[in-house]
């Protein structure tokens, strides 16, 4: 019986506490209607368009000249390696970043699909050449060729290292000390 009456009695003194919050203005009694914006797809933003998938997150300095519109050949003005320069985009910003503002599109990779999956390798390697071919290129990379693994030879998936819409990684470094630069 004892039970019964400390539970009226809670609900009770709960009831006169919301009511009071309620009448305070500490709680809406109706709750406000939200207007949805409307979502831009990914696929159908431009790649000078930071705000499309960014929101109202800042992602240039304010000191940054206008990117509107601007191709790719535009920001390597300032964007070259060098002391008094901007730097090279390859580690700034994501692959994906890279690609757009090159002119390549989210479907020549992904398809045409609702939702997007990591893409293959051989779509990779169907614009970047073959991985031989790229082993070659960086044959003079010390203290290891990154593109010719003891562990992998040339076959390591390109995904392991280069990440398109994250942070690439160096994959030697979890077990080695190589600081590659992985754009």
């Amino acid at each position: 019986m004892k039970n019964k009456k400390t539970k009226k009695l809670l609900l009770a003194v709960s009831l006169i506490l919301f009511l009071v919050a309620l009448l305070s203005g500490g709680i809406d009694a109706a709750p406000k209607e939200k207007k949805a914006a409307p979502k831009a797809k990914a696929a159908d933003v431009k790649a000078w368009d930071c705000a499309g998938c960014h929101k109202d997150k800042k992602v240039l300095p304010d000191s940054h000249v206008p990117i509107k519109e601007m191709p790719y050949e535009g920001c390597l003005v300032c964007h070259i390696p060098g002391e008094k320069n901007a730097g090279t985009l390859r580690t700034k910003i994501p692959g994906s970043h890279l690609h757009a503002l090159k002119g390549v599109k989210c479907a020549q990779c992904h398809g045409k699909v609702k939702k997007p999956a990591p893409v293959e390798m051989s779509k990779c390697v169907a614009c970047h050449g073959e991985t031989a071919k790229l082993a070659e290129k960086t044959a003079k990379v010390k203290p290891q060729n990154p593109h010719e693994s003891p562990h992998y030879g040339t076959s390591a998936d390109c995904n392991l290292c280069h990440h398109q819409h994250a942070k690439s990684e160096n994959l030697c470094a979890q077990c080695h000390k190589f600081d590659y630069i992985v754009p």
